[in-house]
């Protein structure tokens, strides 16, 4: 099978992944609030938020073992795979440990004035922050498992994994339905016991089809110098994911301080739909990085900047596709949903929609960026550019009475306009890439069909009650008048005569 039809085949089966997810997590989020409650869904928002703020570690590190990996396979060593796979396991095992000692030592700062915890709640939220503890180890401990399946390009595994992820979930949240009491620690409990469960699997099906993973001698292939290598590579690229995720999380905390736990249920409902929605271009940005990683691994450069100019565009109107139509029609979906929206939903819901809208636009030069290597001067600047959000609105908040939506329209700012300027400008450097040819590629051709989606979508929406359809036919309707518009304003006619022969043999073939 070529490149392109196993990109295009592996985004399928990460797009059937993405549907079932989505399904069944619009149940799951429904039952969790109705049963917990907002100000208890609020909490296991933020005391989980706190956590995954300090999960930097894993995030970062499953980019950088990846990395390396796709570079070894394109070069086809296979002595440098199981030397790579083995040390990264012991880095891991090593940051497992670290990671538990920061947790405990961040726990005395939380729960001692950060965390704005209603009276009462205390021990459950202690609950809650052990749980999660244990789920971020599993999740460390897991990377270079996971590293393995992305780098071997093994989307099908990858898809079945996250939907028994998704069931779980769904079925921890309807026991919890049932229970009498005590159901947030009970679901705090249930939830460390799932990810140590995916862990286990992933591990032993990684142990059963890859060589490298089936023959671990950590001390036969200790090696000081690969170590050192991934993780100076590790440390630069921890600095740009650590910041995000004290950008992401800490407007957890930041709105939990200033806004108590009600507001926190808002942004938990906002940041799980953005992150679903997100899964659409996500998937394909996913099946495409290995290859791009790869191409550049056997010093293809020109065909590396070809797959960022074309998976920056299909990324971005991948999401458009799906998030322009939501955003229109956000009132009547989160009713839909959640029946009963907690206040501030609907605005933190449109503003971070519009964010990933923007940050979409670049989101692929990352991982350029990445598989060139070069990345210390590019890191610092995209942390200034995550910290940013939160250091203005903590000062917005303390001197004003600000309205809540301003640390996301700061985070807008920031993270989606000046973010992707920092994308474009270094992969410029680095990379050699275009920024005119970029922009009318991607930015223009992107924009442009955006905005007539979003012109179709308002007029069908004021025209529903005229033309006799409910607002879930007006967006049925917008989806089937946008994708014409897509494939005409916004594909060329090259790309378009790819995808129909792409489309056409992998559908042959599943």
């Amino acid at each position: 099978m070529s490149t392109s039809q196993r990109v295009v085949k592996n985004t399928l089966f990460l797009y059937v992944r993405t549907i079932v997810s989505l399904l069944v997590s619009v149940f799951t989020t429904r039952i969790l609030l109705g049963t917990l409650g907002a100000s208890d869904y609020g909490l296991y928002n933020v005391v989980g938020g706190s956590i995954a703020m300090l999960g930097f570690i894993s995030t970062s590190m499953s980019g950088v073992i990846q990395r390396y990996l796709s570079h070894a396979e394109g070069s086809g060593d296979e002595r440098r795979i199981q030397l790579i796979f083995n040390n990264a396991l012991i880095v891991h095992y090593i940051l497992a440990v670290v990671t538990i000692i920061l947790l405990g030592t961040a726990a005395l700062f939380f729960f001692n004035g950060v965390l704005n915890i209603p009276t009462g709640k205390e021990t459950e939220a202690a609950i809650i922050y052990g749980c999660m503890m244990a789920s971020t180890v599993f999740s460390i401990t897991i990377v270079p498992y996971d590293a393995e399946i992305n780098a071997h390009e093994n989307m099908l595994f990858y898809s079945i994994l996250g939907i028994i992820d998704v069931m779980l979930k769904l079925l921890i949240a309807i026991v919890i339905l049932y229970r009498d009491n005590e159901k947030l620690v009970f679901y705090a409990i249930l939830m460390a016991a799932e990810s140590f469960l995916l862990r286990f699997i992933t591990q032993q099906y990684c142990r059963k089809h890859y060589e490298e993973c089936r023959k671990v001698q950590m001390c036969h292939y200790y090696d000081k110098a690969t170590i050192k290598e991934m993780t100076s590579f590790a440390g630069w690229n921890m600095i740009n994911t650590a910041t995000g995720m004290i950008s992401l999380f800490g407007m957890n905390i930041v709105i939990n301080h200033y806004f108590g736990t009600e507001l926190n249920a808002a942004l938990g409902i906002a940041t799980q739909l953005s992150g679903v929605l997100m899964g659409v271009s996500m998937n394909m940005i996913k099946a495409v990085t290995p290859v791009l990683v790869k191409s550049e691994g056997r010093n293809q450069r020109d065909r590396m900047l070809e797959i960022s100019y074309v998976g920056c565009k299909f990324s971005y109107l991948l999401f458009a596709f799906v998030g322009v139509p939501v955003l229109v029609f956000l009132p009547y979906i989160l009713n839909l949903w959640l029946h009963n929206v907690p206040e501030w939903t609907v605005a933190f819901c449109s503003i971070l929609l519009v964010l990933t809208l923007v940050d979409q636009l670049t989101v692929l030069l990352y991982q350029s960026i990445m598989a060139d290597g070069h990345i210390k001067v590019y890191n610092v600047l995209r942390s200034i550019t995550n910290l940013m959000p939160i250091l203005i609105s903590i000062i917005m908040f303390s001197l004003g009475d600000f309205s809540p939506t301003w640390i996301l329209i700061n985070w807008l700012i920031w993270k989606g306009s000046i973010g992707g300027i920092v994308n474009l400008i270094v992969a410029s450097k680095n990379l050699g890439l275009s920024v005119s040819l970029f922009f009318k590629r991607v930015i223009v051709k992107g924009m442009t069909v955006t905005v007539v989606v979003a012109l179709v979508a308002c007029i069908v929406k004021e025209s529903a009650d005229y033309l006799l359809l409910s607002e879930l036919w007006g967006i049925l309707t917008v989806f089937l008048l946008s994708l014409p518009l897509y494939w005409r304003v916004a594909f060329t006619q090259l790309e378009r005569t790819i995808f129909y022969i792409m489309f056409s043999k992998v559908l042959r073939r599943v």
